[in-house]
């Protein structure tokens, strides 16, 4: 796949509430109902790495497929994208784990058919996310594993309108930025409008359905939005984008929003071109100076 600039990820599973935030047990069933999906699965998943591992292969199947489904990577190659170098024993525990998980987890969706492509009341699909066979069960070599991503993904990230996400700001979140790069991820896969000549804008409604599709788990609604503050904030300093735009939790009419604002896509080319080529000015000027 080569270095990773971007990868592509389903639109429906990055705004269900199926990856934990919080201290929820990733072994318990859920049932999470968020703003225009409905989740149970037989568990969560990490928002890091599983969310990571899930997108990486839905953008290796889409730039690598192949007629029976079952894609072979190897953990040196996912490993060295996630990791941005060669994988540790460490990291290739981690992916173990990651993929198992995957692999177990069993999602029914509603609120869409990936069948008519239509909004429906009736289940999605009720399977794996993935079927995966591991080193040393059934392949070749100690590196190299299979993963058949399910059938309905397939044909969801390859017919519909998979979300595309940076690689780098995606992988940027650490650890203990959870939540920040869940919302990160849930803003990512919202329909934006325009809302002038080089901006655009969304927002979401703070409530118990926006925290069950964010995967929160708070006593009571102020300290979730406590939580969606210091979110906001670590996604202006993480992702420039939001930082030359506007990211925060406000009160509006006695309810609680979610508001955003960024460039449009191509502006922001543009604004970016620009900071470089000024940075780029800066350093000439010093280096002659000196």
């Amino acid at each position: 796949m080569g270095k990773l600039t971007s990868v592509r990820a389903d639109r429906t599973l990055s705004r269900s509430g199926l990856f934990a935030t919080g201290p929820r047990q990733l072994t318990l069933p859920i049932e999470a109902r968020g703003l225009s999906e409905i989740v149970i699965a037989s568990g969560s998943l990490r928002v890091t790495p599983d969310y990571d591992v899930l997108a990486w292969l839905c953008e290796r199947w889409l730039t690598r497929p192949t007629e029976s489904g079952w894609m072979r990577p190897t953990f040196y190659e996912i490993g060295s994208d996630l990791y941005a170098r060669p994988p540790s024993g460490t990291d290739y525990r981690t992916l173990t784990a990651a993929l198992d998980r995957l692999g177990m987890v069993t999602v029914s969706l509603t609120g869409y058919d990936a069948e008519t492509g239509e909004a429906t009341r009736h289940l999605r699909s009720r399977d794996n996310l993935a079927s995966v066979v591991l080193p040393g069960e059934d392949t070749t070599g100690t590196d190299r594993f299979k993963v058949r991503l399910a059938e309905w993904l397939r044909r969801e990230i390859s017919d519909g309108a998979p979300v595309r996400l940076s690689w780098r700001t995606l992988r940027a979140f650490d650890e203990n930025q959870k939540l920040a790069k869940r919302l990160w991820i849930y803003l990512a896969a919202e329909r934006w409008r325009r809302s002038g000549t080089e901006t655009e804008g969304t927002w979401i409604a703070c409530g118990d359905r926006l925290f069950a599709a964010l995967g929160m788990d708070y006593a009571e609604p102020k300290f979730a939005r406590r939580a969606l503050k210091r979110a906001c904030q670590t996604i202006r300093r993480v992702d420039a984008r939001y930082a030359a735009g506007e990211l925060q939790v406000v009160k509006t009419l006695g309810s609680w929003k979610i508001i955003s604002k960024r460039p449009r896509w191509e502006a922001w080319r543009e604004l970016r071109a620009e900071h470089e080529q000024a940075r780029q000015a800066i350093t000439a000027s010093l280096r002659r100076a000196a």
